[in-house]
């Protein structure tokens, strides 16, 4: 009878190779590397493993002290990739809902909450949101503005409001408001009515 591969190898150190737990040392943003701690070993410089890297790219880098599942193909450490996104009391899980979270260590954080349909994004205080779109921005849907609004066109603050019905402002319509005291030829009206 002759001996498989397994007779000869422990397959428990074997994964144990392959798999190791470990913890975020450095890393290197213009590089997209890091290196990992395991227990007293130390990786190279290896990459971490993004959600996706082709015709469509997401860049979430891992943070120093993150908890990672080093994989190291054929147990080498020296070709090991980082697997981030594992909870631990350092770095508890931000939410417990069944929802979509991302949370930042600014007090940033989205969310995405399926059973009422709600999406929320909260920025720390002076956070600041930028849209840029230079063929258009369309929102379906009523609109509310809590705050001052600017409408600038290029920057120059020559923007033009536009309503294809009326512009209501502090309950005056500028379709629909009146006049008092105004005399035929060259007079001045008074504040709309």
């Amino acid at each position: 009878m002759v001996a498989s591969i397994m007779d000869a190898v422990d397959p428990n150190k074997l994964i144990g190779d392959v798999l190791r737990l470990g913890t975020v040392e450095t890393v290197d943003l213009a590089q997209a590397t890091c290196t990992v701690r395991v227990g007293d070993m130390m990786t190279g410089d290896i990459p971490w493993i993004s959600p996706r890297a082709g015709s469509a790219r997401i860049w979430c880098p891992p943070a120093i002290g993150e908890q990672v599942l080093l994989v190291c193909p054929e147990g080498d450490m020296l070709a090991g990739m980082a697997l981030g996104g594992i909870f631990f009391d350092g770095r508890p899980a931000p939410a417990s809902t069944d929802s979509f979270h991302a949370a930042f260590d600014d007090g940033a954080w989205i969310d995405y909450e399926p059973v009422h349909h709600t999406l929320t994004v909260n920025l720390p205080s002076g956070g600041t949101a930028a849209i840029y779109a230079p063929g258009g921005l369309t929102i379906n849907g009523p609109v509310t503005i809590n705050g001052p609004v600017a409408v600038n066109d290029d920057l120059r603050a020559t923007g033009t409001v536009t309503g294809d019905s009326d512009v209501v402002g502090g309950g005056k319509s500028l379709k629909g408001h009146k006049h008092t005291g105004v005399q035929t030829g060259g007079g001045i009206s008074g504040a709309p009515q």
